[in-house]
């Protein structure tokens, strides 16, 4: 019979890629993990990781065994949720992942109107890497998601939310271009930048915007952390290109200038979930909440720079 307790092991093992990993973040001895996990291969039959000198990927059998464990995991998780939300209204536990800058803008608000409009509700946010979302998604790590890409798989059911314009961002003080509302990707050549990784939609299209201005950047440094990124370059003497909900609540955001870029580099954002996954009813309430939200950010001028796009009929 298979132990939650394995399956839950496994997931952390594959999450972190490494079973060494894992044990830190499960704060279980490395030996005792390693036994736990031979147990649930041999009560499954199978070898569920494949090992390798980087660490630990899953086999075939171990991604479908992932993708189930996932469910199991969740459904036991809101068991005790559903319980003491018993003729409450909706309740339990709903998963959602978004890009950081996103996140940024879109999460306080989206909580405290699912709050006030179903408490029972308990949301799980997981920020990512843009281009990481969709595979998320696709393994049923969440239920909901925010995407930027701009082809998601077939698989997936995509409501359009908004379109993003971007940002040239420098310190007030010492703003190269304190003097122009908007600039060109090629006034920006000559100043140093930190940009987001490679790994991130938004570095996608900033890059392609240089390459048909027949510009190069200066870049000097590489962020994967939104945080991160705008922390340095509130201390000055460097610039960064994001949208306008980074900055929104960023604690450096009032010593910060920005200016509109032109031509506009566009960020499209859409709301999306597995056509295979069932929608639970908190995950109904999620998307919808998700959508009004967004729709009150945008039409009171609090989410800058972003419009609203045509939702699908």
């Amino acid at each position: 019979m298979l132990d939650l307790r394995q399956l839950r092991y496994f997931v952390a093992i594959a999450d972190a890629g490494s079973v060494s990993r894992a044990a830190l973040v499960l704060h279980i001895a490395q030996p005792a993990l390693s036994q736990q996990l031979a147990h649930l291969e041999r009560e499954i039959g199978t070898k569920l990781l494949r090992r390798s000198v980087r660490g630990v990927a899953p086999t075939d059998a171990g991604k479908a065994v992932y993708r189930h464990a996932q469910t199991l995991l969740k459904l036991a998780a809101e068991t005790a949720d559903v319980a003491r939300g018993a003729g409450t209204g909706a309740s339990g536990r709903v998963r959602i992942g978004t890009p950081s800058s996103i996140a940024m803008i879109l999460a306080a608000p989206l909580l405290s109107a699912l709050h006030a409009r179903h408490p029972g509700i308990l949301v799980e946010i997981y920020e990512s890497p843009s281009t990481h979302l969709a595979a998320q998604l696709l393994e049923e790590r969440v239920d909901l998601s925010v995407l930027v890409d701009r082809a998601p798989s077939p698989s997936l059911i995509v409501e359009p939310l908004v379109s993003e314009s971007i940002y040239f961002v420098h310190t007030r003080r010492g703003d190269p271009l304190a003097k122009h509302d908007s600039v060109s990707m090629k006034q920006l050549t000559a100043i140093p930048m930190i940009l987001t990784t490679r790994a991130t939609t938004l570095r996608h299209l900033v890059d392609e915007a240089y390459a048909q201005a027949a510009v190069a950047p200066s870049v000097i440094a590489e962020a994967s952390s939104i945080q991160t990124l705008l922390t340095v370059v509130a201390q000055g003497g460097i610039g960064t290109v994001v949208p306008y909900s980074a900055l929104s609540f960023h604690p450096a955001t009032r010593a910060l200038a920005r200016h509109l870029v032109t031509p506009r580099i566009v960020r499209n954002a859409s709301l999306a979930w597995s056509r295979t996954a069932a929608m639970t009813e908190p995950t109904q309430h999620l998307r919808d909440t998700v959508l009004d939200v967004t729709r009150s950010l945008v039409t009171s001028g609090t989410w800058e720079g972003a419009t609203l796009l045509a939702r699908n009929t």
